[in-house]
């Protein structure tokens, strides 16, 4: 029995020194830990990053122009190749129009739904109204439930529930029907 401690005792012991050896040498000379191309790239990245987060009441703009960026934030676009050289941080992808239209439109649904949380549905409208302006195919019918929601918080009533159960009825697959039942049918 004492020897079976041992045994383990020791194993143990080995695999703590081979970890430590591991992580003391992943150091530099000078002690400080080997940074990797993520954290490179971060340290260059934070100001970028940092300006990103800042919330804004616009959504990003469209683009005006038909060619694919080619590099943003001065990134290069990888290519797609395995001889393109891939050293560093680099997008994975051009930027496509296409690209920045579904930004452009995610920021619209974002400050929708802040208007929606804030329950101010005078903003609600005027970002309904740019959404229906800018993206004029709106398959998953987006538009119309946050039109109801606004209908919802601006004249509460007889005829802005009626809008409501319909949209709730009929649009059974929108990300945006939970939000008219809490907001319209609930009272919420």
């Amino acid at each position: 029995m004492r020897s079976t401690r041992v045994r383990w005792g020791a194993a143990a012991l080995v695999l703590l020194g081979a970890a430590l050896w591991l992580v003391d040498r992943a150091r530099a000379p000078d002690g400080r830990g080997l940074p990797s191309s993520r954290q490179g790239a971060s340290q260059e990245e934070a100001p970028r990053e940092a300006a990103s987060r800042h919330t804004t009441s616009a959504p990003p703009a469209l683009a005006a122009s038909a060619e694919p960026a080619a590099a943003i934030g001065d990134l290069p676009v990888l290519g797609p190749s395995p001889d393109d050289r891939h050293d560093g941080p680099a997008h994975p992808h051009p930027i496509t129009p296409r690209h920045l239209e579904m930004q452009h439109e995610n920021g619209l649904i974002a400050l929708l739904n802040d208007a929606m949380s804030a329950r101010d549905g005078a903003r609600m409208r005027e970002l309904v109204h740019e959404y229906r302006r800018t993206h004029p195919g709106d398959p998953s019918r987006l538009q119309d439930g946050y039109e109801v929601i606004a209908g919802c918080l601006e004249a509460p009533g007889e005829a802005s529930r009626a809008a409501a159960e319909g949209y709730y009825a009929e649009h059974r697959a929108s990300t945006v029907r939970r939000f008219v039942r809490a907001i319209c049918l609930e009272g919420g």
